[in-house]
Protein backbone atom coordinates (compact mmCIF):
# COMPACT_ATOMS: atom_id res chain seq x y z
CA UNK A 1 0.00 0.00 0.00
CA UNK A 2 3.16 2.12 0.37
CA UNK A 3 2.78 5.20 -1.56
CA UNK A 4 -0.80 4.97 -2.88
CA UNK A 5 -2.74 7.69 -2.58
CA UNK A 6 -5.69 7.10 -0.32
CA UNK A 7 -9.00 9.24 -0.98
CA UNK A 8 -11.30 10.97 1.92
CA UNK A 9 -14.24 9.91 -0.18
CA UNK A 10 -14.18 7.63 -3.39
CA UNK A 11 -17.56 7.40 -5.49
CA UNK A 12 -18.55 4.47 -7.09
CA UNK A 13 -20.82 5.70 -10.57
CA UNK A 14 -20.60 9.39 -12.13
CA UNK A 15 -24.34 9.57 -13.08
CA UNK A 16 -26.80 12.13 -11.88
CA UNK A 17 -26.69 10.98 -8.34
CA UNK A 18 -23.01 11.42 -7.92
CA UNK A 19 -22.49 14.21 -10.34
CA UNK A 20 -25.18 16.04 -8.05
CA UNK A 21 -23.02 15.23 -4.88
CA UNK A 22 -19.33 16.52 -6.62
CA UNK A 23 -21.70 19.72 -7.22
CA UNK A 24 -22.91 19.55 -3.65
CA UNK A 25 -19.31 19.13 -2.10
CA UNK A 26 -17.53 22.12 -4.63
CA UNK A 27 -20.32 24.74 -3.37
CA UNK A 28 -20.10 23.73 -0.10
CA UNK A 29 -16.22 24.39 -0.32
CA UNK A 30 -15.01 20.79 0.05
CA UNK A 31 -14.66 20.28 -4.13
CA UNK A 32 -11.54 18.50 -3.79
CA UNK A 33 -12.84 15.94 -1.04
CA UNK A 34 -14.27 13.13 -3.54
CA UNK A 35 -12.98 11.41 -6.65
CA UNK A 36 -15.05 9.23 -8.68
CA UNK A 37 -15.10 6.38 -11.00
CA UNK A 38 -17.22 5.69 -13.60
CA UNK A 39 -17.03 2.33 -16.25
CA UNK A 40 -18.38 4.42 -19.44
CA UNK A 41 -15.77 5.66 -21.04
CA UNK A 42 -17.52 8.74 -20.86
CA UNK A 43 -20.06 10.99 -19.14
CA UNK A 44 -23.73 9.56 -20.15
CA UNK A 45 -27.33 9.15 -18.59
CA UNK A 46 -29.42 7.14 -20.49
CA UNK A 47 -28.01 6.43 -23.31
CA UNK A 48 -29.86 3.56 -24.47
CA UNK A 49 -33.35 5.72 -24.00
CA UNK A 50 -32.42 8.40 -25.65
CA UNK A 51 -35.46 7.99 -28.11
CA UNK A 52 -36.93 10.56 -30.54
CA UNK A 53 -39.34 12.63 -28.58
CA UNK A 54 -38.53 10.80 -24.84
CA UNK A 55 -39.01 13.20 -22.41
CA UNK A 56 -37.50 13.02 -19.01
CA UNK A 57 -40.80 13.20 -17.01
CA UNK A 58 -39.80 15.78 -14.41
CA UNK A 59 -39.70 19.09 -13.57
CA UNK A 60 -36.55 20.42 -15.42
CA UNK A 61 -36.04 22.86 -12.59
CA UNK A 62 -35.77 20.11 -10.03
CA UNK A 63 -32.39 19.80 -11.22
CA UNK A 64 -29.04 18.83 -10.19
CA UNK A 65 -28.57 21.80 -7.09
CA UNK A 66 -31.96 24.01 -7.53
CA UNK A 67 -33.36 23.38 -4.74
CA UNK A 68 -30.54 23.39 -3.12
CA UNK A 69 -29.20 26.40 -4.40
CA UNK A 70 -30.73 28.54 -7.08
CA UNK A 71 -27.92 31.13 -7.56
CA UNK A 72 -25.55 27.85 -8.87
CA UNK A 73 -24.04 27.77 -12.14
CA UNK A 74 -24.69 24.43 -12.45
CA UNK A 75 -29.02 24.79 -12.86
CA UNK A 76 -30.76 23.60 -15.71
CA UNK A 77 -31.61 27.60 -16.28
CA UNK A 78 -27.90 28.23 -16.14
CA UNK A 79 -27.31 26.03 -18.70
CA UNK A 80 -29.59 26.35 -21.65
CA UNK A 81 -28.54 30.70 -20.93
CA UNK A 82 -24.66 29.68 -21.55
CA UNK A 83 -25.84 27.55 -24.46
CA UNK A 84 -27.76 30.77 -25.95
CA UNK A 85 -31.18 28.08 -25.69
CA UNK A 86 -33.07 29.66 -22.91
CA UNK A 87 -35.75 31.77 -25.28
CA UNK A 88 -35.77 28.98 -27.74
CA UNK A 89 -36.44 26.38 -24.78
CA UNK A 90 -39.28 28.99 -23.34
CA UNK A 91 -40.70 29.08 -26.98
CA UNK A 92 -41.30 25.62 -26.89
CA UNK A 93 -43.93 25.86 -23.65
CA UNK A 94 -42.88 21.97 -23.09
CA UNK A 95 -43.67 20.56 -19.70
CA UNK A 96 -40.84 18.59 -19.77
CA UNK A 97 -37.78 18.81 -22.11
CA UNK A 98 -36.99 16.14 -24.24
CA UNK A 99 -34.61 13.45 -22.97
CA UNK A 100 -32.18 14.13 -24.81
CA UNK A 101 -31.61 17.74 -24.15
CA UNK A 102 -31.36 16.77 -20.42
CA UNK A 103 -28.65 14.39 -21.42
CA UNK A 104 -27.15 17.31 -22.46
CA UNK A 105 -27.27 19.17 -19.31
CA UNK A 106 -26.37 16.70 -17.38
CA UNK A 107 -22.88 16.36 -19.88
CA UNK A 108 -22.31 19.81 -19.78
CA UNK A 109 -22.34 19.83 -15.83
CA UNK A 110 -19.94 16.72 -15.58
CA UNK A 111 -17.30 18.21 -17.78
CA UNK A 112 -16.71 20.86 -14.84
CA UNK A 113 -15.53 17.97 -12.75
CA UNK A 114 -13.91 15.68 -15.13
CA UNK A 115 -10.09 15.62 -13.60
CA UNK A 116 -12.39 14.30 -10.50
CA UNK A 117 -12.85 11.30 -12.59
CA UNK A 118 -11.27 8.30 -13.70
CA UNK A 119 -13.63 7.24 -16.91
CA UNK A 120 -13.16 3.35 -18.22
CA UNK A 121 -13.08 1.96 -14.81
CA UNK A 122 -15.18 -0.94 -13.87
CA UNK A 123 -15.35 -1.82 -10.52
CA UNK A 124 -15.78 -4.92 -9.51
CA UNK A 125 -16.36 -5.39 -6.09
CA UNK A 126 -15.55 -3.59 -2.32
CA UNK A 127 -12.84 -5.21 0.26
CA UNK A 128 -11.97 -3.69 3.32
CA UNK A 129 -7.98 -3.75 4.23
CA UNK A 130 -5.97 -2.49 7.27
CA UNK A 131 -3.66 0.67 6.65
CA UNK A 132 -0.79 1.91 7.60
CA UNK A 133 -2.20 3.49 10.70
CA UNK A 134 -4.16 0.05 11.88
CA UNK A 135 -7.00 1.18 10.64
CA UNK A 136 -9.39 0.34 7.86
CA UNK A 137 -9.84 1.46 4.49
CA UNK A 138 -11.96 0.41 1.24
CA UNK A 139 -10.10 -1.28 -1.34
CA UNK A 140 -12.11 -1.10 -4.57
CA UNK A 141 -11.27 -3.01 -7.36
CA UNK A 142 -11.99 -2.65 -11.16
CA UNK A 143 -11.81 -5.13 -14.22
CA UNK A 144 -8.97 -3.17 -15.39
CA UNK A 145 -6.49 -4.24 -12.38
CA UNK A 146 -6.28 -1.26 -10.39
CA UNK A 147 -7.57 -0.84 -6.95
CA UNK A 148 -8.33 2.56 -5.28
CA UNK A 149 -8.15 2.90 -1.76
CA UNK A 150 -10.79 5.16 0.57
CA UNK A 151 -12.11 5.77 3.83
CA UNK A 152 -15.51 6.16 3.09
CA UNK A 153 -17.04 5.04 -0.33
CA UNK A 154 -20.35 6.24 -1.70
CA UNK A 155 -22.14 4.21 -4.48
CA UNK A 156 -23.74 5.92 -7.12
CA UNK A 157 -24.02 2.65 -9.80
CA UNK A 158 -28.04 2.72 -9.84
CA UNK A 159 -29.90 -0.25 -9.21
CA UNK A 160 -29.51 -3.74 -10.52
CA UNK A 161 -31.62 -4.46 -13.26
CA UNK A 162 -35.02 -7.35 -12.69
CA UNK A 163 -34.61 -10.39 -14.57
CA UNK A 164 -37.97 -12.67 -14.10
CA UNK A 165 -36.62 -15.99 -13.77
CA UNK A 166 -37.46 -18.05 -17.38
CA UNK A 167 -35.40 -14.99 -19.06
CA UNK A 168 -32.35 -15.75 -16.88
CA UNK A 169 -30.64 -18.33 -18.90
CA UNK A 170 -31.53 -16.78 -21.85
CA UNK A 171 -29.62 -13.16 -22.03
CA UNK A 172 -27.81 -12.43 -24.79
CA UNK A 173 -27.98 -10.39 -27.92
CA UNK A 174 -31.55 -11.14 -28.50
CA UNK A 175 -33.21 -11.11 -24.74
CA UNK A 176 -31.97 -8.39 -22.82
CA UNK A 177 -33.01 -5.43 -20.51
CA UNK A 178 -34.46 -1.99 -21.64
CA UNK A 179 -31.08 -0.57 -20.15
CA UNK A 180 -29.26 -1.92 -23.32
CA UNK A 181 -32.05 -0.78 -25.96
CA UNK A 182 -30.40 0.88 -28.29
CA UNK A 183 -27.57 -0.76 -28.54
CA UNK A 184 -29.28 -4.24 -28.84
CA UNK A 185 -31.75 -3.02 -31.75
CA UNK A 186 -29.19 -1.66 -33.60
CA UNK A 187 -26.66 -4.46 -33.42
CA UNK A 188 -30.41 -6.46 -35.19
CA UNK A 189 -31.31 -3.63 -37.85
CA UNK A 190 -30.29 -6.04 -40.82
CA UNK A 191 -32.51 -8.76 -39.38
CA UNK A 192 -36.23 -9.50 -40.34
CA UNK A 193 -37.09 -9.90 -36.64
CA UNK A 194 -40.46 -10.24 -34.69
CA UNK A 195 -40.09 -8.55 -30.90
CA UNK A 196 -41.83 -9.26 -27.78
CA UNK A 197 -42.34 -6.67 -24.96
CA UNK A 198 -42.22 -7.77 -21.55
CA UNK A 199 -43.72 -5.08 -19.08
CA UNK A 200 -45.87 -2.24 -18.72
CA UNK A 201 -43.57 0.60 -17.69
CA UNK A 202 -42.89 3.95 -19.71
CA UNK A 203 -39.57 2.17 -21.02
CA UNK A 204 -41.67 -0.50 -22.33
CA UNK A 205 -44.37 1.51 -23.98
CA UNK A 206 -41.28 4.27 -25.38
CA UNK A 207 -39.67 1.17 -26.88
CA UNK A 208 -42.65 -0.25 -28.51
CA UNK A 209 -43.06 2.69 -29.95
CA UNK A 210 -39.77 3.37 -31.31
CA UNK A 211 -40.11 -0.33 -32.80
CA UNK A 212 -43.14 -0.01 -34.43
CA UNK A 213 -40.88 2.95 -36.27
CA UNK A 214 -38.20 -0.05 -37.37
CA UNK A 215 -38.58 -1.08 -41.11
CA UNK A 216 -36.89 -4.23 -39.95
CA UNK A 217 -39.45 -5.16 -37.51
CA UNK A 218 -42.01 -7.41 -38.70
CA UNK A 219 -44.36 -7.66 -35.49
CA UNK A 220 -44.18 -6.23 -31.95
CA UNK A 221 -46.22 -8.61 -29.15
CA UNK A 222 -46.87 -6.37 -25.91
CA UNK A 223 -47.14 -9.16 -22.87
CA UNK A 224 -47.81 -7.44 -19.47
CA UNK A 225 -49.59 -8.70 -16.87
CA UNK A 226 -52.36 -6.02 -15.80
CA UNK A 227 -54.89 -4.90 -18.21
CA UNK A 228 -52.37 -3.16 -20.60
CA UNK A 229 -50.57 0.43 -19.87
CA UNK A 230 -52.17 2.31 -17.21
CA UNK A 231 -51.89 5.96 -16.79
CA UNK A 232 -49.01 7.72 -14.14
CA UNK A 233 -50.49 8.78 -11.03
CA UNK A 234 -49.45 12.40 -11.38
CA UNK A 235 -51.73 14.23 -8.69
CA UNK A 236 -49.80 16.64 -6.77
CA UNK A 237 -50.44 14.89 -3.80
CA UNK A 238 -49.33 11.62 -4.87
CA UNK A 239 -46.22 13.01 -5.97
CA UNK A 240 -45.56 14.38 -2.76
CA UNK A 241 -43.29 10.82 -2.51
CA UNK A 242 -40.80 12.84 -4.40
CA UNK A 243 -40.54 15.66 -1.29
CA UNK A 244 -37.40 15.61 1.22
CA UNK A 245 -40.14 15.62 3.71
CA UNK A 246 -41.69 12.64 2.50
CA UNK A 247 -38.28 11.19 3.21
CA UNK A 248 -38.39 12.32 6.78
CA UNK A 249 -42.06 10.54 7.28
CA UNK A 250 -41.27 7.29 5.75
CA UNK A 251 -37.71 6.39 6.96
CA UNK A 252 -38.56 5.46 10.68
CA UNK A 253 -41.31 3.43 9.73
CA UNK A 254 -41.52 -0.47 10.18
CA UNK A 255 -40.25 -2.73 7.06
CA UNK A 256 -43.77 -3.86 6.97
CA UNK A 257 -45.38 -0.80 6.58
CA UNK A 258 -42.78 0.79 4.17
CA UNK A 259 -43.80 -2.12 2.05
CA UNK A 260 -47.26 -1.94 2.49
CA UNK A 261 -47.04 2.16 1.18
CA UNK A 262 -45.11 1.26 -1.30
CA UNK A 263 -47.74 -1.28 -3.03
CA UNK A 264 -50.35 1.51 -2.60
CA UNK A 265 -47.81 4.28 -4.41
CA UNK A 266 -46.71 2.17 -6.77
CA UNK A 267 -48.58 3.13 -9.69
CA UNK A 268 -47.30 6.68 -9.26
CA UNK A 269 -44.00 5.53 -10.76
CA UNK A 270 -44.31 1.76 -11.42
CA UNK A 271 -46.28 0.18 -14.48
CA UNK A 272 -47.44 2.97 -15.44
CA UNK A 273 -47.16 5.59 -18.45
CA UNK A 274 -47.64 8.77 -19.17
CA UNK A 275 -50.92 10.26 -21.46
CA UNK A 276 -49.03 11.60 -24.42
CA UNK A 277 -47.56 8.07 -25.07
CA UNK A 278 -50.33 5.77 -24.51
CA UNK A 279 -52.49 8.44 -26.68
CA UNK A 280 -49.33 7.85 -29.39
CA UNK A 281 -49.96 4.03 -28.91
CA UNK A 282 -53.81 3.63 -29.05
CA UNK A 283 -53.63 5.57 -32.15
CA UNK A 284 -51.16 3.41 -33.73
CA UNK A 285 -52.99 0.66 -32.23
CA UNK A 286 -56.45 1.61 -34.11
CA UNK A 287 -54.57 1.98 -37.32
CA UNK A 288 -53.27 -1.61 -37.59
CA UNK A 289 -56.77 -2.76 -36.65
CA UNK A 290 -58.52 -0.63 -39.53
CA UNK A 291 -55.77 -2.00 -42.07
CA UNK A 292 -56.43 -5.43 -40.78
CA UNK A 293 -53.16 -5.85 -39.92
CA UNK A 294 -51.54 -7.57 -36.80
CA UNK A 295 -48.27 -6.09 -36.87
CA UNK A 296 -49.09 -5.06 -32.89
CA UNK A 297 -50.42 -7.35 -30.45
CA UNK A 298 -51.01 -6.68 -27.18
CA UNK A 299 -51.62 -9.61 -24.76
CA UNK A 300 -52.69 -8.42 -21.11
CA UNK A 301 -53.05 -10.48 -18.15
CA UNK A 302 -50.38 -12.55 -18.74
CA UNK A 303 -47.24 -13.46 -17.46
CA UNK A 304 -44.35 -15.98 -19.11
CA UNK A 305 -44.28 -19.54 -17.68
CA UNK A 306 -41.07 -20.90 -19.96
CA UNK A 307 -38.98 -20.09 -22.68
CA UNK A 308 -37.42 -22.98 -25.06
CA UNK A 309 -36.00 -22.59 -28.57
CA UNK A 310 -38.28 -23.18 -31.26
CA UNK A 311 -36.80 -25.70 -34.44
CA UNK A 312 -36.67 -22.15 -36.65
CA UNK A 313 -34.41 -20.74 -33.86
CA UNK A 314 -36.70 -18.18 -32.40
CA UNK A 315 -37.85 -18.44 -28.61
CA UNK A 316 -40.87 -20.29 -27.87
CA UNK A 317 -42.89 -18.48 -24.55
CA UNK A 318 -45.43 -20.48 -22.96
CA UNK A 319 -47.45 -17.52 -21.87
CA UNK A 320 -50.15 -18.22 -19.04
CA UNK A 321 -53.22 -15.91 -18.75
CA UNK A 322 -53.21 -14.78 -14.63
CA UNK A 323 -56.36 -15.04 -14.01
CA UNK A 324 -57.67 -18.03 -16.17
CA UNK A 325 -54.90 -19.86 -15.68
CA UNK A 326 -55.24 -20.69 -19.54
CA UNK A 327 -51.94 -21.29 -21.62
CA UNK A 328 -50.81 -20.02 -25.13
CA UNK A 329 -47.57 -19.98 -27.22
CA UNK A 330 -45.62 -17.06 -28.75
CA UNK A 331 -43.06 -17.30 -30.88
CA UNK A 332 -40.28 -14.15 -30.66
CA UNK A 333 -37.05 -13.48 -32.34
CA UNK A 334 -36.25 -11.10 -29.93
CA UNK A 335 -37.42 -10.40 -26.39
CA UNK A 336 -36.88 -6.98 -24.83
CA UNK A 337 -37.54 -6.68 -20.60
CA UNK A 338 -38.67 -3.45 -19.45
CA UNK A 339 -39.31 -4.83 -16.09
CA UNK A 340 -37.50 -2.40 -13.92
CA UNK A 341 -34.85 -3.13 -10.98
CA UNK A 342 -34.27 -4.62 -7.87
CA UNK A 343 -34.90 -3.16 -4.71
CA UNK A 344 -32.94 -4.50 -1.70
CA UNK A 345 -35.26 -6.55 0.39
CA UNK A 346 -35.96 -10.37 0.91
CA UNK A 347 -38.92 -10.68 -1.45
CA UNK A 348 -38.36 -12.66 -4.78
CA UNK A 349 -37.59 -9.50 -6.64
CA UNK A 350 -35.15 -8.01 -4.41
CA UNK A 351 -31.53 -8.40 -3.51
CA UNK A 352 -30.10 -7.91 -0.21
CA UNK A 353 -28.09 -5.32 -0.97
CA UNK A 354 -25.89 -4.19 -4.60
CA UNK A 355 -23.75 -7.10 -5.42
CA UNK A 356 -20.33 -4.77 -5.61
CA UNK A 357 -21.23 -4.41 -1.86
CA UNK A 358 -20.77 -8.52 -1.87
CA UNK A 359 -17.17 -8.30 -0.24
CA UNK A 360 -18.13 -5.81 3.09
CA UNK A 361 -21.85 -7.42 3.51
CA UNK A 362 -20.37 -9.10 6.64
CA UNK A 363 -19.99 -6.31 8.30
CA UNK A 364 -23.53 -5.07 7.71
CA UNK A 365 -25.71 -3.89 10.58
CA UNK A 366 -29.40 -6.18 10.13
CA UNK A 367 -33.07 -5.47 10.42
CA UNK A 368 -35.05 -8.39 11.77
CA UNK A 369 -35.54 -9.27 8.29
CA UNK A 370 -32.42 -9.38 7.44
CA UNK A 371 -31.93 -6.47 5.17
CA UNK A 372 -29.15 -3.79 5.80
CA UNK A 373 -30.25 -0.90 8.05
CA UNK A 374 -29.19 2.05 5.97
CA UNK A 375 -29.51 5.62 8.05
CA UNK A 376 -31.53 8.51 7.16
CA UNK A 377 -28.14 9.77 5.81
CA UNK A 378 -28.28 7.32 2.72
CA UNK A 379 -24.65 5.60 4.91
CA UNK A 380 -24.59 1.90 6.11
CA UNK A 381 -22.35 1.89 9.35
CA UNK A 382 -20.22 -0.83 9.63
CA UNK A 383 -20.24 -3.30 12.72
CA UNK A 384 -17.02 -1.91 14.65
CA UNK A 385 -14.04 -4.29 15.31
CA UNK A 386 -12.15 -4.74 18.06
CA UNK A 387 -8.94 -3.73 16.48
CA UNK A 388 -11.16 -0.83 14.62
CA UNK A 389 -13.49 0.99 17.11
CA UNK A 390 -14.09 3.67 14.38
CA UNK A 391 -16.33 1.76 11.90
CA UNK A 392 -16.32 2.90 8.14
CA UNK A 393 -19.30 3.36 6.26
CA UNK A 394 -20.65 3.09 2.66
CA UNK A 395 -22.99 5.59 1.42
CA UNK A 396 -25.87 4.92 -1.11
CA UNK A 397 -26.59 7.42 -3.69
CA UNK A 398 -29.98 6.14 -5.46
CA UNK A 399 -30.42 2.61 -3.79
CA UNK A 400 -32.14 3.25 -1.37
CA UNK A 401 -35.93 3.35 -2.01
CA UNK A 402 -36.93 -0.03 0.21
CA UNK A 403 -35.64 2.28 3.32
CA UNK A 404 -36.05 6.03 2.23
CA UNK A 405 -39.00 5.72 -0.11
CA UNK A 406 -39.84 5.91 -4.08
CA UNK A 407 -37.86 9.25 -4.38
CA UNK A 408 -34.50 6.98 -4.88
CA UNK A 409 -36.28 4.78 -7.37
CA UNK A 410 -33.52 6.67 -10.26
CA UNK A 411 -35.88 9.91 -9.82
CA UNK A 412 -34.02 13.09 -10.64
CA UNK A 413 -36.53 15.44 -8.47
CA UNK A 414 -34.73 13.96 -5.00
CA UNK A 415 -31.10 14.84 -6.58
CA UNK A 416 -29.97 18.01 -4.58
CA UNK A 417 -31.87 17.02 -1.67
CA UNK A 418 -29.98 13.64 -1.48
CA UNK A 419 -26.52 15.01 -2.39
CA UNK A 420 -27.36 17.50 0.06
CA UNK A 421 -27.72 14.98 2.67
CA UNK A 422 -24.50 13.03 1.83
CA UNK A 423 -22.52 15.95 1.58
CA UNK A 424 -23.31 17.35 5.04
CA UNK A 425 -23.18 14.09 6.34
CA UNK A 426 -19.64 13.39 4.89
CA UNK A 427 -18.20 16.97 5.75
CA UNK A 428 -20.64 18.70 8.61
CA UNK A 429 -22.53 21.73 7.65
CA UNK A 430 -19.25 22.93 6.43
CA UNK A 431 -18.56 26.92 5.42
CA UNK A 432 -20.04 28.75 2.53
CA UNK A 433 -17.27 29.71 -0.09
CA UNK A 434 -19.67 32.98 -0.92
CA UNK A 435 -22.43 34.86 0.69
CA UNK A 436 -25.30 33.41 -0.56
CA UNK A 437 -27.13 30.87 1.13
CA UNK A 438 -27.36 27.44 0.50
CA UNK A 439 -30.59 26.98 0.77
CA UNK A 440 -33.36 29.56 0.01
CA UNK A 441 -36.58 27.89 1.35
CA UNK A 442 -35.81 24.39 0.15
CA UNK A 443 -35.41 21.40 2.06
CA UNK A 444 -37.62 22.27 5.16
Amino acid sequence: MTNQQIHPVLGVGFGPANLSLAVTLEELGHGGTAHFIERADGFQWQEQQLLPGADIQNNPFRDLVMQRNQYSRYTFVNYLAEQGQLTDYLHLNAKFPLRREYAGYLGWAAEAFRGSVDYGQSATGLSLITGDDGGELFAVHTASGRRYLAETVVMGTGRSPRIPYPFQGFLGPDVFHSTQYLSAIEGLRDRRIRVAVVGASQSSIEIILDLLRRPNVEQVTSLHRGIGFRLKDTSPYSRQVFLPQFVDYFHPLPSETKQRMREELRSINYAACDQDVIDQLVTVQREYELAGSDRLRMVPFSETAEITRAPGGEHRLRVRDVNHATEQTLDADVIILGTGFRDFGTGPNDEPYHPLLEGIAHRFPLDRVGVPVVARDYSIELTAQEHTPTPRRVYLNGLCEASHGMGDAGALAMLSARSSDIAESLVGKGERTDERPLVAGALR
